[in-house]
């Protein structure tokens, strides 16, 4: 049976891990205020730092022991699949609001509900290799085959900025959120989450290097 921890399901031979961005455009004028707009966000967005931090315990215990189970069933506890998927999803929704200044409403605290941005990951199967629950070694090796993924990121870290020189004019301008920055940033957290939810020891295919 599917395991299915946020909804909708990829399409048949699709990534099982997708995000979609809001296809709102409408967007307070105040928000492009250049810096205090993104400053005033990421203030607003304390009590879900607050929660990432707690869940971080979680995300730690799990680096620490989650070995134990890999190596004697060959799975990832259903548990641990609820706790990645929230701390991916919630990651997404953060980011969206404060990096992306992505319009809508303020993201809701509840688990699992969509914001800005929306994570859906659909997993077949729990099971994984044993071999990746060899202590000391799993996450290392899944950090070192990743490296051109985080190469990737980090240029594509370097387009965020880039952008967010010249996102405040249209919105500024019209009230009107840019459609080629929503896609940009659309494609930077797709294509960040996917490696994050690999690195975390979900059961997912090696990431694709690309961005649809």
């Amino acid at each position: 049976m599917a395991y299915a921890p946020a909804p909708g399901a990829p399409i048949s031979g699709a990534y099982p891990v997708d995000l979609v961005v809001t296809d709102e455009r409408d967007i307070n004028r105040l928000w492009g205020i250049p810096v205090a707009g993104v400053l005033v966000r990421m203030f607003l967005a304390i009590p879900h730092f607050v929660v990432l931090s707690i869940l971080g315990i979680g995300l730690q215990l799990w680096i620490l022991v989650g070995w134990i189970w890999i190596l004697a069933y060959g799975q990832v506890p259903a548990i641990a699949v609820t706790l990645l998927t929230e701390v991916i999803h919630r990651g997404s929704r953060v980011a969206g609001y404060t990096v992306g200044l992505l319009p809508g409403e303020y993201p809701p605290l509840e688990p699992g509900a969509p914001g800005p941005t929306d994570v859906r990951i659909h997993l077949e199967s729990l099971a994984i290799n044993r071999l990746w629950g060899i202590p000391f070694l799993g996450f290392p090796v899944r950090i070192l085959v990743t490296i051109p993924h985080l190469v990737v990121l980090a240029f594509l870290a370097v387009g965020v900025v880039l952008v967010h020189l010249v996102l405040w004019i249209p919105i500024l301008s019209t009230g009107r959120y840019p459609g080629w920055a929503a896609s940009f940033f659309g494609a930077v957290f797709r294509f960040g989450v996917r490696v994050q939810a690999y690195l975390l020891l979900l059961p997912v295919p090696y990431p694709p290097l690309s961005f649809d």
